[in-house]
């Protein structure tokens, strides 16, 4: 290694996680001294520049970071005695114990699961249904393999990946990082995007899929029509989407990973057959869709549209944008940039390095936004929620404000009436201001009154003519495994039970519903904290606890008490008034039609972490397994 690809590139590192891995690489302790420790608060509106340290101290720290490496290769690379990753931790959360054990998870350092099936109830014959082979589901039938319990998996899709496989719209990416985004288990260190495109997204799973060898195990172009609680087993009806045949298949458990975000919504336009034009939901854009020297018309200004508008704008003959509300836009620089070389370069030269990276960013977002988001009751200003909540809007605002210089027209429609963390936020590089500024662009804030065969005609009477209408109107997303017509004991239909409020105990598990396990379920979806990621592996290890119960009892089915479940939902609920999203009366896709929020969990991570860890006894009904008379 050439000290002059060290000193070169040691600054295209984040601080502290380059601190941390040169440490642990190393082992030299003075990377983590107390006076390098970052300086974060809980009500941070954006992240300080090198976490919060003086200029001079951050200078130290990379000369410091710099003499390190040169002195470790220098010396044939080796380490003085090896730091444990314990202290390292303690130093980048800046001696924050409460959330030790859920980091040391974080960085990948916490072997799960601890036990197998083999030794649970040897010689069971026992096989769980996955429904579903995007990220949820990969991840689960991955735990599944190194417990030892069989499985079958059934995806509607030709291949494995999820949203990222039907999501192929222009500019389709991730707004969460990628490092965070990846899985704990699984983490790389080539990625060439902040927040990764969909293709890689795809990708990405696909490997994953093969490193596992779980795509043997996954019946593609099938989806699961009925399940049935019947014998003691989940009865599914599943359908083959090539030949129509409808075939069954019997499963000991049956795990819900179909998420929350794949039913396709498109409101009920008047004159909407008339149109002649082509129109196209967001997910379900498909190659032929022709938008390029055509008047299109988005609908919606929610994360596709913001991504869609954009990616398309330069090859439209004319773009009309139609908002029912704007939202907050999250400023993020690096939005739609390339990993830089030297970057790359520290991933691939300096071991670890991307897994403190990626800690870093869980850690940041672990507590990120939750105290901004928060409710003072005695607070009156509208339009926010709290004096935090409030200095939150103001400097959102004049990073808005910044963007319109010279098109101060479009300030009272591009600037939100509510509260920050009422909605999803977006991340925000620029371009929706670019893409709102061109000539060839508008904005409609009037309602859409109806469709006729050119096009749109809005309530103020304006028409606006379409060659093409881009749907990005969301999803059904309070309709939990609304795919799938769920019958659990004694009859009972989950779709009855829910209607349009599902809920699930820790957001997984329903009475009534033995065996049935949601990832992605009710109330742990996240608006100010996180990544959703950390919430799927969170409802895996809850599951893996569950099956571990169930199978070492000997028992046939478990599920929570109708007394946890409905104390559970009480909780939630008073969780969620505490919160933006939860207050006032502002639509969302949060909230049912009674304003009822069955998609946002409200609390902590390292709450849901805690809740998820272990198998409360007295919350939970386990069933004997009957004795079967064996036929002679």
């Amino acid at each position: 290694m050439l000290t002059s690809d060290i000193d070169r590139f040691i600054k295209d590192g984040e601080l502290i996680p380059l601190l941390c891995a040169v440490a642990e690489l190393t082992g030299d302790r003075e990377l983590i001294d107390p006076s390098f420790r970052p300086r974060l608060e809980r009500e941070m509106v954006t992240i300080p520049e090198h976490a919060g340290l003086d200029p001079e101290t951050a200078r130290t720290a990379y000369a410091r970071a710099a003499h390190a490496l040169r002195t470790y290769f220098d010396s044939g690379a080796a380490a003085a005695e090896a730091i444990p990753a314990e202290k390292i931790i303690d130093f980048l959360t800046a001696g924050d114990g409460d959330h030790a054990e859920l980091m040391r998870h974080e960085l990948g350092d916490v072997e799960e699961p601890g036990w197998a099936k083999a030794e649970a109830a040897p010689g069971r014959s026992f096989v769980v249904g996955i429904v579903g082979a995007g990220q949820s589901g990969l991840a689960m039938a991955s735990s599944l393999r190194r417990l030892g319990i069989d499985f079958v998996m059934f995806e509607a899709a030709d291949r494995v990946g999820g949203t990222w496989r039907w999501n192929a719209y222009p500019g389709c990416r991730l707004d969460t990082s990628t490092l965070a985004y990846s899985f704990s288990f699984f983490q790389r260190n080539d990625w060439n995007q902040h927040f990764a495109v969909r293709e890689t997204l795809e990708d990405y799973f696909s490997e994953f899929a093969d490193r596992e060898g779980l795509s043997g195990s996954v019946r593609f172009r099938t989806r699961v029509t009925r399940a049935t609680w019947l014998d003691g087993q989940w009865q599914l009806a599943v359908e083959s989407l090539d030949s129509g045949d409808i075939s069954t298949v019997r499963v000991d458990a049956l795990v819900s990973a179909v998420g929350f975000l794949n039913q396709a919504k498109i409101p009920d336009f008047p004159g909407l057959d008339d149109f002649r034009g082509e129109t196209v939901h967001s997910a379900e854009w498909h190659p032929d869709v022709e938008y390029r020297n055509k008047r299109v018309s988005v609908i919606g200004t929610g994360a596709s549209a913001y991504q869609i508008a954009p990616a398309i704008v330069d090859e439209v003959s004319s773009l009309t944008i139609y908002q029912r509300s704007a939202p907050w836009m999250l400023p993020a620089p690096l939005y739609q940039a390339e990993v830089t070389e030297g970057r790359r370069w520290l991933m691939e030269n300096v071991p670890s390095y991307h897994r403190w990276l990626r800690l870093w960013e869980v850690w940041h977002s672990t507590i990120g936004k939750y105290a901004l988001a928060k409710v003072d009751p005695d607070w009156t200003t509208e339009g926010s929620v709290s004096e935090p909540n409030q200095r939150f809007r103001d400097a959102l605002v004049a990073n808005v404000r910044s963007q319109y210089e010279g098109r101060e027209d479009l300030l009272d429609a591009v600037i939100p009436t509510y509260p920050v963390g009422v909605k999803r936020m977006l991340r925000d590089n620029g371009v929706w201001a670019r893409t709102l500024k061109q000539s060839h662009t508008e904005l409609v804030t009037a309602g859409i009154e109806s469709f006729d065969a050119d096009g749109i005609r809005t309530v103020d009477g304006v028409h606006h003519p379409a060659d093409l209408v881009v749907f990005a109107t969301g999803f059904y997303g309070t309709n939990h495994l609304g795919t799938v017509e769920v019958i659990g004991r004694d009859g009972q239909s989950l779709r009855e039970l829910w209607g349009d409020e599902s809920r699930a105990y820790n957001g997984i598990t329903v009475p009534g519903f033995p065996n049935l396990f949601c990832l992605n379920g009710p109330n742990t979806g996240l608006v100010a904290i996180g990544s959703q990621t950390f919430m799927t592996e969170s409802a895996l290890h809850y599951v893996s606890e569950c099956l571990r119960l169930l199978l070492e009892t000997g028992s046939e089915s478990i599920e929570p008490t109708e007394k946890a479940y409905r104390e559970y939902i009480d909780w939630i609920e008073e969780g969620n008034r505490q919160m933006a999203w939860g207050s006032g009366s502002e639509r969302s896709w949060y909230r049912n039609a009674r304003g009822t929020n069955t998609v946002v969990w409200p609390y902590s991570l390292l709450t849901y972490y805690e809740i998820t860890r272990h198998v409360s006894p007295e919350d939970t009904v386990l069933v004997e397994r009957p004795i079967r008379a064996v036929s002679a």
